[in-house]
């Protein structure tokens, strides 16, 4: 892989795990600081969005990993 191509993987992965930092940060948000969350009528689906959000970082960025990034061989000593 080119070296232009992994600062792509990279920046693209950064990317995700900024957008996986956010939707914690909002699950947390939602979950242990109940006085905004009280004032706010739709939280079940703000706490839906969130988790989605999450998951498709997550996902995005498992997918990147496992099909762009190079992993050294697994020993089979133990």
């Amino acid at each position: 892989m080119s070296n232009i191509a992994e600062q792509l993987i990279r920046a693209t992965l950064s990317k995700f795990e900024a957008d996986r930092q956010e939707a914690l940060a909002v699950i947390e948000l939602y979950l242990n600081h109940p006085v905004g969350v009280a004032e706010h009528p739709t939280v079940i689906a703000e706490l839906a969005k969130a988790t989605e959000n999450l998951a498709t970082a997550e996902d995005s960025m498992e997918a990147l990993k496992r099909n762009f990034l190079v992993s050294e061989p697994e020993s089979d000593e133990e």
